[in-house]
């Protein structure tokens, strides 16, 4: 046989051999065949539980929330300018209206 098909039947091998290891070690790293995920093991999640903010809808870590506590319900604020802008909405969710009646 030539030089050139001596080549390409050791880069199949070759090849065979590399999808054959990434299989077995894919195969170790996910217990119980769970692909992705974390592991066991694995550390939790930095930041912790996020939440979000009802005026803009921003989520953000709990632990760096505004929180505002009203009757037995608690909102997370991202920032005082939304806390603000939500403190100042009517029942309805709308704006309050600031217009005055001209005298």
């Amino acid at each position: 046989m030539t030089l050139i098909a001596w080549l390409v039947r050791i880069v199949i091998i070759l090849l065979i051999v590399r999808f054959l290891v990434r299989m077995v070690s894919a195969a170790r790293q996910a217990p119980g065949g769970r692909p992705g995920g974390p592991r066991p093991g694995a550390p939790e999640r930095i930041g912790g539980t996020l939440v979000r903010d009802p005026q803009c809808g921003t989520y953000l870590p709990e632990s760096r929330a505004i929180v505002v506590r009203s009757g037995g319900e608690t909102q997370y604020f991202c920032s005082a300018a939304c806390r603000d802008a939500y403190a100042g909405r009517d029942a309805s969710g709308a704006p309050a209206s600031s217009s005055r009646s001209a005298s």
